[in-house]
């Protein structure tokens, strides 16, 4: 997928600075472990710095939106999980993000709900989170 950067043939901050991507993946996994241990402000400092220097990395911005929702910060969960959803709008572990991204909002929460819907239908452990997102929603 084309994004404004590479439209425009700019490079990301990774790329003009050799960060590839099994670093990017270790960099992730560090914020997730963070996470793990409720050091949530760790991992959305992690994170942001990921973000940043690679925009296009749909993880990154998952696990952003993922902080945010921890830390209550519903908008910026939504906004993390809208630009996750774009860059991998397939991508099950992208589209959970999103739906749960919209149900803190009254207006999207339909919207949200038939997101986990289709989701809950797969295997794994985005199917079983949705799932129980579904039933927590009594749906």
């Amino acid at each position: 997928m084309e994004t404004l950067a590479s439209a425009a043939g700019e490079a990301t901050l990774a790329e003009a600075i050799g960060l590839g991507e099994e670093l990017g993946r270790a960099i992730a996994g560090m914020a997730e472990v963070e996470l793990a241990a409720g050091r949530t402000d760790a991992a959305r400092t992690i994170l942001e710095g990921l973000v940043v220097t690679n925009p296009r990395d749909a993880r990154g911005w998952i696990l952003l939106a993922r902080t945010h929702r921890l830390l209550g910060q519903p908008l910026a969960s939504r906004f993390c999980a809208e630009v996750a959803g774009f860059l991998a709008p397939e991508a099950p572990e992208a589209v959970l993000a999103r739906a749960e991204g919209l149900l803190p909002f009254e207006e999207d929460r339909a919207r949200g709900l038939e997101l986990l819907a289709r989701l809950a239908e797969g295997e794994g452990e985005v199917a079983e989170r949705a799932a129980a997102l579904r039933a927590a929603a009594g749906t």
